[in-house]
């Protein structure tokens, strides 16, 4: 049977619990702003009644709080984290596409196209004057501004390229440094669970960490329950385990000691783990911040630009002796997006046909006074061997004596003779560049920057608006409402008077029962 006073104790645990729900309100409320909080709410259940051993049996014996939980939906945390990968992925091809295509943006530059325009311009001019030196002059200047505006576009992409390398090192050390925090939190949660119940803040600091990392690159989460409150809670990177319960593993990045591709930039960085197991840089499944910088980096359209070689093995040269790039399909895995290499690879690709085509026409004519045969105006720079965007020069003999340009055809023309700038200005329309003449080469160079970029800005902006919309889903089931935490206020308010009231009663109660019967 109860005890006479048990209806105090009934009264007594309906403001503990009235007064627990107000806590927590109050947390809630606090951290109506905080980053990655979850709500939180009290769970309340009957406690259990006792037996009477009277005709109704069975009497109730208050409420207890059963836990404190978060109110948090694991199929929004994936959604979001999911749609976090390819925003980071295009976040980083947004930024990096439009340094590319400011580099390359012939609508609102004076760039190559022009600088093309102005070499023929230059050799129309000695059609008409062949004999003055300078005309020859105005031809190896422009020819001269051409080669230097190629090598600054060659240096400008490498050092997008460096950047976008420092970034992969970088990216590399933040997941370095999430997987031992969210280890170290791992083991803190399990301390106070196995204890003392849910260490709700520490989740949510860890759900935190795992957003963020989220962003850097695709992930999955487990958590195993092991009996005792305790559990195994693990991350996966792109197929591959980062953390596990207390331990985690590490990436690395490592110089490369041979390039990928000829004009690579020096001393790029592979990844891979500290354990020596294999991380797949270029995996399809592979996404993230860390895989956007991997396609600026190394996007080669899939294939590597190498020096070229003959059957046997040997290195292929032109008629200058200088060695020649080609590129062919990649054997290994490689990225089949455009990034730096492939437009890297498209410019040493014009710079290589031009030279060599207007070489040869100048080599096989003559000075205008008949006195030499015509060498090469375009040349490699000093201390290099092979002719690319970033190597080509003017001849510096032709630099100090513009005389010795080829004019003519035939050592015997007249000095009005100028065959060989004829020929030249021909190579304006013939179509030696797959297929398709100079300016339509380089037109299409623009042209699939323009489309890649574009490409990078829409993705971006809808995983944007993904990103805001899943954002506001799941803040709508975990985030804390102001209207919601205002009305549990009052509720729990109200509970926790009604009770102080019931206390109020007993009191009386139990003041008459004691202190006035039999007065």
């Amino acid at each position: 049977m109860a005890s006479t006073f048990f209806g105090l104790t009934i009264a007594y645990s309906g403001l503990q619990a009235a007064n627990t729900s107000l806590t927590i309100t109050g947390h809630n409320v606090s951290n109506i702003n905080t980053k990655g909080y979850t709500k939180q709410q009290a769970g309340t259940q009957a406690a259990d009644a006792l037996r009477t051993h009277t005709t109704y049996g069975a009497i109730g014996s208050g409420v207890v709080v059963t836990e404190i939980s978060q109110i948090r939906d694991s199929y929004y945390d994936v959604k979001y984290r999911n749609n976090m990968a390819n925003y980071g992925q295009y976040s980083v091809k947004e930024s990096y596409m439009g340094q590319i295509e400011d580099y390359l943006d012939e609508f609102t530059l004076n760039g190559y196209s022009q600088e093309y325009k102005n070499f023929f311009s230059a050799v129309n001019q000695l059609t008409i004057t062949p004999g003055d030196t300078s005309a020859k002059n105005q031809l190896i200047n422009n020819a001269k501004s051409l080669a230097d505006y190629f090598n600054t576009l060659t240096t400008n992409l490498r050092n997008v390229q460096a950047d976008a390398n420092n970034e992969i090192k970088d990216a590399v050390q933040q997941i370095n440094s999430y997987a031992k925090n969210i280890a170290a939190l791992n083991r803190q949660i399990n301390q106070i669970e196995a204890n003392y119940g849910n260490a709700n803040d520490l989740r949510d600091k860890r759900n935190a960490m795992i957003d963020e990392l989220s962003e850097i690159v695709n992930l999955e989460t487990s958590e195993e329950d092991m009996g005792n409150n305790v559990s195994n809670f693990s991350v996966r990177i792109n197929g591959q385990t980062l953390v596990s319960s207390y331990s985690y593993n590490t990436l690395e990045t490592v110089a490369r000691t041979d390039k990928k591709n000829y004009s690579d930039a020096e001393g790029l960085y592979d990844v891979q783990w500290n354990s020596g197991q294999k991380f797949d840089m270029y995996s399809t499944s592979l996404s993230g911040h860390l895989k956007g910088l991997i396609d600026i980096r190394d996007g080669n359209n899939g294939e590597h630009e190498n020096i070229e070689t003959d059957d046997d093995g040997n290195n292929v040269t032109d008629s200058d002796g200088n060695l020649v790039l080609t590129t062919a399909p990649a054997a290994d895995k490689t990225v089949s997006y455009k990034g730096v290499p492939y437009y890297q690879a498209q410019l040493n690709e014009f710079a290589k046909i031009f030279s060599d085509a207007v070489n040869k026409i100048m080599k096989s004519g003559y000075t205008s006074d008949g006195s030499s045969k015509g060498i090469s105006l375009f040349v490699t720079q000093p201390n290099t061997t092979v002719m690319s965007a970033g190597n080509i020069t003017v001849n510096p003999e032709l630099l100090k004596n513009a005389d010795l340009l080829a004019i003519k055809k035939e050592q015997n023309d007249g000095e009005s003779d100028a065959k060989i700038m004829e020929e030249l200005n021909k190579l304006q329309s013939e179509k030696i560049f797959a297929g398709g003449t100079g300016s339509y080469f380089l037109e299409s160079i623009v042209s699939d920057m323009s489309i890649d970029s574009q490409k990078a800005v829409n993705l971006y902006k809808n995983y944007t608006d993904l990103k805001t919309s899943i954002h506001n889903q799941r803040l709508s089931i975990m985030g804390v409402d102001t209207d919601e935490e205002a009305m549990d206020m009052i509720k729990y308010q109200q509970a926790y008077n009604l009770n102080s009231k019931m206390m109020s009663v007993m009191n009386q109660i139990y003041d008459k029962l004691i202190n006035q019967t039999g007065i």
